[in-house]
């Protein structure tokens, strides 16, 4: 079984002012680096990226926190934030 690190981003990322802080590289399709971050207990997310323009909220009622289905769906969203046009 693939380890599961928390927070996504573990390792590679900072955290200030009580948010995670996304550090290059930023995954392609995804948010920027330096935006911020947070994920509650049930697999509730959000983050805020300032370069891109974009902010999102997903909010699940799913345990436990990272469970591998809910992970694919904060990724999937996120991707579908980031192909949508500004504009």
């Amino acid at each position: 079984m693939t380890p599961r690190y928390v927070p996504i981003g573990a390792g590679k990322d900072k955290f200030g002012f009580g948010f995670q802080v996304e550090m290059p590289p930023a995954a392609k399709g995804q948010r920027s680096a330096g935006s911020v971050s947070w994920g509650g207990i049930f697999n509730t997310h959000f983050w805020i990226d300032s370069r891109a323009e974009r902010g999102a909220v997903l909010l699940m009622q799913v345990l436990p926190y990272y469970d591998e289905a809910a992970v694919k769906v904060l990724k999937g969203f996120e991707s579908r934030v980031y192909a949508r046009q500004a504009g």
